[in-house]
C-alpha cells in the first residue's frame, strides 16, 4: 500500500488487529479481577474468584444444563455457590447480538449479581441495549486506561453493597424495578 492509498480509508488503518483486541481484552479482564474481585478477603473468607480468560477455569452451568463462561466468576465455597459474574466488553462487542448471546443468560442466572464492564463512552449504549432487551444488569461499570493505569467507574449502583448477596427478587424490589 503506497502513501497515496493510506489516506483513502483511514478508519481501516486505525482499527486494531484481531490479536491486539484479544490481548487488550485479556489484560483488562485480569486487571479488573485484581482491582474489584480480589477474593478471599478477611470479611468474605469463603469467596473465591475465577478468571475465564484466556482459558476457562470455572464455567457456570444454567438450570437448563448450558455451560456459560463469563469473564470473571466469584463463588462462595464450599459448594461453589455462584455470587458474582462480570463480563468485560470492548467497543466493537457492544451489540444487541452480543447482549442476547451473553449478557441475557448471565443476567438470568439465579442468586448472582451480574456486572457489565464497557469502555468509557459506551455506558449509555450498553444501558440502552439492556433496557430494550429487558436485561437486568446489577451494575454497569466503565473502564479506560490513563497514564496512572486502569480506571474503573461505577455508572450505576444498587442501594447497598450487601445487596449483591441478596436473591434477585429482593434486588429488584430494592431498585424499584
Amino acid at each position: 500500500m503506497g502513501l497515496e492509498e493510506r489516506w483513502t480509508d483511514i478508519d481501516k488503518l486505525l482499527q486494531p488487529a484481531p490479536q491486539s483486541r484479544k490481548e487488550l481484552h485479556e489484560r483488562v479482564v485480569q486487571e479488573i479481577a485484581q482491582a474489584r474481585y480480589e477474593f478471599p478477603t478477611p470479611e468474605l473468607a469463603s469467596f473465591r474468584t475465577f478468571v475465564n480468560v484466556p482459558e476457562v477455569t470455572l464455567p457456570v452451568t444454567t438450570e437448563a444444563g448450558n455451560e456459560l463462561t463469563p469473564d470473571i466468576v466469584v463463588v462462595d465455597t464450599p459448594g461453589n455457590l455462584l455470587k458474582i459474574l462480570a463480563q468485560v466488553e470492548l467497543a466493537e462487542t457492544i451489540t444487541e447480538e452480543r447482549a442476547r448471546e451473553a449478557w441475557l443468560p448471565y443476567a438470568e442466572l439465579p442468586d448472582a449479581a451480574f456486572y457489565l464492564y464497557v469502555p468509557v463512552g459506551y455506558g449509555g449504549v450498553a444501558k440502552g441495549i439492556c433496557k430494550g432487551l429487558g436485561i437486568d444488569v446489577y451494575g454497569f461499570r466503565t473502564w479506560r486506561y490513563t497514564p496512572q493505569g486502569l480506571e474503573l467507574n461505577d455508572i450505576s449502583e444498587p442501594p447497598g453493597i450487601m445487596t449483591a448477596l441478596m436473591p434477585p427478587i429482593v434486588r429488584k424490589l430494592l431498585r424499584g424495578v
